[in-house]
């Protein structure tokens, strides 16, 4: 099966980055968001670490340590750990407050935020951290003072080598200690819409945070289940839930490999939505991954979406070019394997790795001219050998250099 375990997490990280209307996602007391008090910032902590663990006594440790200097204050909210996560936490000075889990992670978050203290809040969950250039650019920004307060865009990369390659989706973690700002949506929660109802903007930085998690194929299976359980509940709901319900659920079950399911709630998501959505254009995207696993090319092949093709997801140029090469049609495939490396690296739905989606585009290319041409098939497998090492995204003009030689 497709590895879509970074995929499925990461594409939690932008839907708020992207979506302010999705309030309607699940019901929302806007009037206690407003109202509810909260303990006020403190004038001596700038900046609180609030997070939520369970049983992460593996990873909370260099969680915090990667804060050091940055925080003042550390809210560890504990929602059932076994492990020793709870007396590391306390060892690296944290605050540790213990919530019993509701199948709610918009709950769990916001006791931590009414904990806080500090002017900041500055979220991370265990199996994050930041490097060190991420802590000097947050320092630069807590330390001035503005007129207005502001919310920031941080880049999750979802990564196993250190953050030279990864999926890397736009999340707002760093935001002012107001009452009114609460997370929202018992899974894939953000903050995002109650910081528009406040008034307070949101601003794009290129502050990384790498995110190491789900590296088990049985703690990502656990945790899927846990997300369809809830995701279940809501499309399940008497009212008509939102597009992106589906767009989740269909993630969970590609995930634990229901993929005939998955395919189903995608094309229920896609029928929910207007064509130039970017709901919409990211179920195409998954839909095509389905069909993939399904080996049922043609049936790619039918799949256009109704805008550019230079706006095209590069999964689904990647997908739709693999298609075209299996039906026969090489000709078309070359032109969106191409295609793929033309792409503007920029958050999209689904989250996707911008060099590693390069690669797979290269070595389907390698593998038409290993049948023609051996020598021109190693050249271009080895270019992707080369750049996957570094990190480094592959060029149109690479690719044709050795095509042309």
């Amino acid at each position: 099966m497709f590895d879509l375990t970074v995929g499925v997490f990461a594409l939690g990280l932008i839907i708020g980055a992207c979506f302010v209307g999705f309030r309607n996602f699940f019901k929302i007391d806007e009037q206690r968001a407003t109202i509810r008090f909260t303990m006020m910032p403190q004038a001596s902590v700038c900046l609180t670490l609030a997070m939520i663990v369970r049983n992460e006594e593996r990873h909370i440790g260099r969680c915090i340590k990667s804060v050091e200097g940055l925080a003042d204050e550390i809210v560890v909210v504990d929602t059932g750990s076994a492990d020793r996560t709870k007396s590391i936490a306390l060892e690296c000075g944290a605050k540790v407050l213990d919530f019993p889990w509701i199948d709610d992670f918009s709950a769990a978050r916001n006791h931590a935020l009414e904990a806080a203290r500090g002017r900041w809040i500055l979220v991370l969950d265990a199996d994050e951290y930041l490097p060190e250039a991420s802590v000097q650019a947050i320092q630069e920004i807590t330390k001035s003072i503005g007129e207005m307060p502001r919310a920031y865009h941080l880049i999750n990369k979802s990564s196993t080598d250190n953050g030279l390659t990864g999926i890397s989706g736009l999340i707002v973690r760093l935001f002012p200690n107001d009452p009114r700002v609460r997370y929202e949506w018992p899974v894939h929660e953000q903050v995002v819409t109650s910081l528009h109802r406040a008034g307070i903007p949101i601003e794009n930085t290129s502050i990384e945070i790498i995110h190491t998690g789900y590296s088990s194929v049985e703690i990502n299976a656990a945790k899927q289940a846990r997300n369809l359980r809830i995701l279940e509940t809501i499309t399940s709901a008497e009212k008509e839930s939102h597009p992106m319900a589906w767009f989740l659920k269909g993630g969970a079950l590609l995930d634990l490999g229901r993929t005939e399911e998955a395919l189903s709630a995608y094309n229920h998501c896609a029928a929910m939505t207007l064509a130039g959505d970017s709901v919409h254009e990211g179920a195409l995207v998954r839909k095509a991954t389905c069909l993939t696993e399904l080996k049922r090319p043609e049936e790619i092949c039918a799949i256009n979406p109704q805008t550019p093709q230079s706006t095209w997801h590069p999964e689904l140029l990647f997908y739709r070019g693999q298609a075209e090469l299996e039906v026969g049609h090489s000709r078309n495939g070359l032109i969106f394997l191409h295609s793929v490396f033309e792409t503007a690296s920029q958050p999209m739905i689904p989250a996707y790795d911008p060099v590693r989606i390069r690669i797979r585009a290269l070595m389907a290319i390698a593998s038409i001219w290993e049948k023609m041409d051996p020598s021109r098939g190693v050249a271009l497998l080895r270019l992707a050998s080369d750049a996957l090492k570094i990190g480094r995204q592959i060029t149109l003009e690479e690719v044709l250099a050795i095509q042309r030689t």
